[in-house]
């Protein structure tokens, strides 16, 4: 056994078959680090589209309640006109 370990082609197939796993294993990390990146950039996008929605809903909602409040504000405004002819009338 010992003589086939000494051999130099064994050692230098051997050392041909570390450099083969190993030149694998880093181009598997590499592809794993760009599939990460362009994971965590899908993500962002997703919640920067999603931050935009829920902006534009808010901001929609507050539209739709200061409409709201206007028309609040002119029916009292309405109501104190009446009131205040009302309370001439009277007098």
């Amino acid at each position: 056994m010992n003589q086939i370990l000494d051999s130099p082609m064994v050692q230098y197939g051997g050392l041909g078959l570390a450099f083969v796993v190993c030149t694998a294993f880093i181009r598997a990390f590499f592809i794993q680090a760009s599939q990460r990146h362009e994971l965590q950039r899908d993500i962002f996008a997703h919640h920067c589209e999603r931050e935009r929605l829920f902006a534009e809903q808010f901001m929609a909602c507050i539209d739709r309640n200061t409409a709201a409040l206007e028309k609040v504000e002119q029916s009292l405004q309405r109501i104190q006109i009446q009131l205040a002819r009302a309370e001439i009338g009277e007098c």
